[in-house]
């Protein structure tokens, strides 16, 4: 008996020692546990914070950059501003996610692009405005770039400005304040930038806050509708303007309170049923270290999966593609890796809605999952891009093969509310590792293979090779070429004659332009103008050969020679051109000559791109004076049907039909027709490319009016063409 009553005690004792033996073990781990998500979560949060940090200071520094752009260019044009509106729309259409650009001499608003929605704006003086005047004149005495907002504007909507005080006559005596180059950002336009709203729907909050500009307070730019919670992360945005502080957190303190409390009480259930069973003592540990793992898990399947699409992100190709290109490399297996976009995809999102281009983002991700092998990786990269990796391929044959599958399963149209939208895409395709065997040069070289398609006409792939690379710095080196030479003014204007096929008289040539290349030599017109027209030159280029040309007549006046008609192409950025009217006029007046000797040459494609504007402004010219003259007339797809709606006083047949007059009938009898037809619309002909003397008799029995070609002369200097020399037949 008295051994019973001692086992008793015994036991009691040792279950009670058990028991908050377990109960202590429990809590220990409820609380690691805990700390342990918290941990990942903050990773996550992190790691969100970063990605949309980068977003918005990408977007962001964009915009800023460009008050200061447009602050250089009133210092470079000494503060004249006849630029702006042009300058502001292109630099509006290259940076994107501004709402307006604006110009404030002596610190009063008076130039906006665009204009439209921002009339209200005009005349506000930003200096001494109490919502701006701190930071205005903090800036203009620091003379740095700042920003201010958040802002309500007087034309409505909540922006924030960034500013770049102008000085002219910088470093030296005369130095004097201009005024301030403003660029405005709509808040709302730079949130849909960024998944911020998203991430607030799955329950996370958030704050953007830049510094005052006395640094002394933190100024709230825009947050989420709940506050900040405890488990949060901060990212500093590195601005032109200084460092901004994007902040991150998830709600996550109720849940965890539940978590623990649910930890402690299980912790005293399994420790009072444990304190009987070893077994139930190592079952609590075990199934804490699987929760951990399960919710680890989870959060990492968070910081790698795109939330759109399901599909890998960029950080996971970041994080395992090195694994998997030294396993490849390790068994000599060769891969391949496939960047791409969707053709005009912004369009979708701009004319329909981001909600579709969102359902045809998850439409093309889950097309692209049912065409990959076992091996293969799919990968979202951001926007519209995508990446593929082969893993395990023979040879670029595949990879080819695989290319294609991808193009045809992007061209099956998408069907989406009983609507079908078509789309297409181009790829870059670099082979590994001959191409590169990491990630920034397989991307990288991925990259210009996917440009090289998209130069061919998008809608395909293409390998990359080293020659791409030449071509590219060869380019950016053209580029530069071209910058310096409008700057060192290395273009000169040649002129080749034109003539009246009646009277022997040369009455007018046409101005064509050459490059005195310090280098290449002498450079025509086909080897540059290209690269002018793809980098925005081409406007610039066009408006030197305007004045140019205008102040050869004009020296030409003080010299006493004879008038003569000088024609100038047009490019097609120029007809678009709402001020290029007003030039024109300047240039007339400022040398002083009659718009009745220039001609402007305009080939039929430029006037297809928008008629009606371009019939408007012709027509200004042609009661000007100006001889309008349709280039090149029969390459193109206008008829001369079309012509009797537009004002044309010239006609210039293409070269191409009179190269083999003597021999085709065909070409014969489309001139005569060209010419019958035009001489019943009052408009005169010119044929060009005239070689022989053969050619110039059927053209004036066909009685085509003028000509011009290489029978007379080739283009030459101005000082050939003074000469003046007469037509001399060679019968």
């Amino acid at each position: 008996m008295s051994k019973a009553e001692f086992k008793q005690p015994s036991a009691l004792l040792f279950s009670l020692i058990t028991f908050f033996a377990i109960t202590f073990f429990g809590v220990y781990w409820t609380q690691s546990a805990t700390d342990s998500i918290i941990s990942q979560q903050q990773s996550i949060l992190s790691d969100l914070s970063r990605t949309q940090a980068s977003s918005l200071e990408r977007h962001l520094s964009a915009a800023f950059t460009s008050a200061q752009i447009l602050a250089y260019e009133v210092e470079l044009n000494n503060g004249n501003t006849d630029w702006f509106n042009d300058y502001a729309d292109k630099l509006i259409q290259s940076i994107g996610g501004i709402e307006n650009l604006q110009l404030a001499p002596d610190g009063v608003i008076q130039k906006i692009y665009p204009i439209k929605g921002n009339e209200a704006a005009i005349g506000l003086n930003i200096v001494s405005s109490p919502r701006f005047i701190d930071e205005a004149i903090l800036a203009i005495k620091n003379r740095k770039l700042f920003a201010i907002g958040p802002v309500p504007l007087v034309q409505g909507g909540i922006a924030v400005i960034s500013r770049s005080p102008i000085f002219l006559n910088k470093g030296t005596q005369y130095e004097v304040f201009w005024g301030l180059a403003s660029a405005v950002i709509y808040l709302d336009n730079l949130l849909k930038n960024t998944q911020l709203k998203q991430l607030e729907a799955e329950g996370y909050q958030y704050t953007l806050v830049r510094p005052h500009a006395d640094q002394k307070q933190q100024i709230l730019l825009f947050s989420s509708v709940a506050p900040l919670m405890k488990i949060q992360a901060s990212t500093d945005l590195i601005l032109p303007v200084g460092s901004w502080t994007l902040t991150i957190s998830r709600d996550l303190d109720l849940q965890l309170e539940k978590r623990k409390t649910f930890g402690y009480i299980l912790s005293l259930v399994v420790a009072l049923l444990l304190s009987m069973s070893l077994y139930g003592i190592l079952l609590q540990p075990l199934r804490l270290r699987t929760l951990v793992k399960e919710k680890t898990a989870e959060l990492q399947q968070l910081a790698y999966n795109d939330p759109l699409t399901g599909l890998p992100n960029r950080r996971y190709l970041q994080d395992s593609l090195p694994n998997t290109l030294f396993n490849n490399q390790k068994r000599k297996r060769i891969s391949a890796f496939i960047y791409f976009d969707l053709d005009n995809f912004k369009r979708i999102n701009d004319t329909i809605g981001h909600d579709i281009g969102d359902q045809v983002l998850i439409i093309v991700a889950d097309r692209l999952n049912k065409l990959r092998g076992i091996s293969d990786l799919v990968v979202r990269l951001g926007g519209d891009e995508f990446g593929i990796l082969l893993s395990d391929i023979m040879n670029q044959a595949e990879a080819e093969e695989f290319a294609n599958k991808i193009l045809n399963s992007i061209r099956t149209p998408v069907n989406i509310d009983d609507k079908e939208y078509f789309l297409s895409t181009s790829l870059g395709i670099a082979m590994i590792p001959e191409h590169g065997d990491d990630l920034v040069t397989i991307m990288q070289n991925a990259d210009m293979a996917l440009y090289q398609a998209k130069l061919l006409g998008k809608n395909q792939h293409s390998f990359y090779n080293e020659n791409m690379k030449i071509r590219t710095h060869n380019l950016i080196k053209a580029e530069e070429d071209l910058s310096l030479a409008l700057q060192r003014n290395e273009f000169e204007l040649y002129f080749q004659p034109q003539f009246n096929l009646h009277t022997d008289q040369v009455f007018g040539a046409e101005a064509l332009i050459r490059w005195n290349h310090p280098e290449k030599g002498l450079v025509f017109p086909n080897d540059f103008i290209p690269l002018a027209e793809s980098t925005g030159k081409i406007v610039e280029l066009g408006y030197w050969i305007l004045e140019a040309g205008i102040a050869y007549l004009a020296k030409r006046k003080l010299e006493g020679r004879p008038d003569i008609l000088l024609h100038i192409n047009l490019a097609s950025s120029q007809l678009s051109d709402p001020s290029f009217i007003v030039l024109v006029k300047e240039l007339l007046l400022k040398y002083q000559v009659p718009a009745h000797l220039i001609g402007f040459e305009i080939t039929e494609t430029s006037i297809l791109e928008d008629v009606h504007l371009a019939r408007a402004l012709l027509q200004t010219f042609k009661d000007m004076g100006i001889c309008i003259a349709i280039d090149d007339f029969g390459t193109g797809y206008s008829s001369l049907s079309q012509l009797k709606n537009l004002p044309v006083n010239l006609l210039k047949i293409d070269r191409s039909f009179v190269m083999d007059l003597e021999n085709d009938p065909d070409d014969r009898k489309i001139i005569e027709a060209i010419i019958a037809m035009a001489h019943k619309l009052n408009i005169r002909v010119l044929a060009e490319g005239i070689e022989t003397r053969e050619q110039w008799k059927m053209l004036a029995e066909f009685q085509c009016d003028f000509g011009q070609g290489y029978y007379v002369s080739k283009a030459v200097t101005a000082d050939e063409f003074n000469q003046g020399l007469p037509i001399t037949h060679k019968e």
